[in-house]
């Protein structure tokens, strides 16, 4: 029986700001899922550290590492930080929830 955990990530459906585009869920470097506004992505992961980024196009979140323990569900949101940082790959930000 192989044990598993789950990372989900959220977008909320409030934020204006480039509400049409996909942001791209990167888990270990791996491209996993794109998340469309006001959707949420699941992945079933191995359990362990896994480092979560969010992109979109050149730019994006920092690298959030994340345990997922055997089993276990860790929540993750994603979301613009509300304005423009031009030349700034820290446009998205990532956080846990909950």
């Amino acid at each position: 029986m192989t044990v598993i955990a789950t990372l989900t990530v959220e977008r909320p459906s409030g934020a204006w700001i480039d509400r049409a585009r996909a942001f791209h869920i990167i888990v270990d470097g791996a491209e996993k899922g794109v998340l469309r506004c006001g959707r949420e992505l699941s992945l079933a992961l191995p359990p362990g550290t896994h480092t979560v980024r969010a992109r979109l196009d050149w730019t994006g979140s920092d690298d959030l590492p994340v345990h997922l323990g055997p089993g276990a569900t860790v929540r993750l949101r994603v979301e613009p930080r509300g304005t423009r940082f031009a030349a700034s790959r820290r446009y998205l930000r990532l956080t846990r929830v909950g």
